[in-house]
């Protein structure tokens, strides 16, 4: 991923961008998360009322408990051999790295002159020729509120925009408890409850709607758990056969790198899942704050994969053993 992964364009002029622009697209990661989902959903509400033709665009999964906060809006699906849609102004929300989008590649490459990234990451490798970039940002909500704000007054007593912007930056800390929450984070979190969000309904939509395959797989996923390094790492390996056997999906390990780091002395932790469909493997890296952090989206850069410093990913092709011992491999030079 490219190091120039920089704002070049000021909040004014992507907000200019955007107000300018008679028929956007709006999309983000393929199976978003809360926030990717969130702020999608918010920045298109907000268009919607500038009566801009906007379709909010989505690569399935969706997460079908937090589809209820999204209102009237319709949802757009984009799959493999779709089209995508016409558009003045492409906006690609949380990510800037092709191998999120990969589905929309081929057809997003043709539009990336009027194409504007807003994300939160630290790099992202797709050359658009309009970035908006905060990595200090505790999630990419964070800073479609500010484009909120910019676009217009008082939109946050809209319960939909609200709401929206709530499950992103919440998901996005877990519920305020990553070091990447800052000052800010709970200041827009108390401005979003105090305009009506209601956020014990939010947290059992987003986080206690699972079905019980997904209990089987977590079982595997813990039994397969090594600890590295005097327990300072640990590595979890789920294989095809673990999503087949128990009935799971590959989207419902949400979470599960989260885990071992309930164990005091584990700094580091992988997650590593093979595809059902024979395609690349996916790899979740997370790491705990403090003196002896270890930055995870380093780690994941040696995968071709990124990220932030305490949360990253990436996708490796090949053997799955054989990858399992490269990123052990990294991960006990990384502790």
């Amino acid at each position: 991923m490219t190091n120039k992964y920089v704002s070049n364009v000021t909040l004014q002029g992507a907000a200019d961008l955007l107000r300018k622009s008679k028929k956007i697209v709006v999309t983000t990661r393929a199976k978003p998360d809360g926030d990717a989902f969130g702020s999608v959903i918010a920045l298109c509400e907000v268009l919607k009322r500038q009566n801009t033709d906007v379709t909010a665009l989505f690569m399935p999964p969706i997460p079908s408990g937090l589809v209820g906060i999204c209102g009237e809006l319709e949802l757009a699906e984009f799959n493999e051999g779709d089209t995508l849609p016409e558009a003045d102004l492409y906006v690609l929300v949380d990510t800037g790295a092709w191998s999120q989008v990969s589905p929309l590649r081929e057809q997003l490459a043709k539009h990336l002159d009027n194409t504007l990234i807003i994300d939160h990451h630290m790099g992202g490798d797709i050359l658009a020729a309009h970035f908006f970039i905060d990595s200090k940002a505790a999630a990419c909500c964070e800073i479609i509120a500010l484009f909120v704000d910019e676009l217009m007054a008082h939109v946050f007593e809209d319960p939909i925009v609200a709401s929206a912007l709530y499950v992103g930056i919440a998901t996005d800390t877990r519920w305020f408890r990553f070091s990447n929450t800052r000052p800010q984070t709970h200041e827009l979190a108390a401005r979003l409850i105090a305009a009506g969000v209601d956020h014990a309904a939010l947290y059992e939509r987003s986080e206690q709607t699972e079905r019980p395959e997904k209990l089987k797989l977590m079982i595997r996923a813990l039994d397969s758990l090594e600890l590295l390094s005097d327990a300072k790492a640990a590595v979890m390996v789920l294989r095809k056969e673990d999503f087949i056997q128990t009935g799971a999906l590959p989207v419902e390990t949400e979470r599960f790198v989260d885990i071992p780091q309930a164990v005091a002395s584990v700094q580091v932790v992988v997650l590593i899942c093979e595809s059902l469909d024979n395609g690349p493997i996916r790899i979740s890296f997370r790491s705990k704050p403090g003196k002896n952090a270890v930055d995870v989206a380093t780690l994941a850069g040696e995968f071709g994969g990124g990220g932030h410093a305490r949360a990253a990913g990436a996708k490796s092709d090949g053997d799955l053993d054989q990858v399992v011992a490269s990123i052990k491999a990294a991960v006990l030079k990384s502790v």
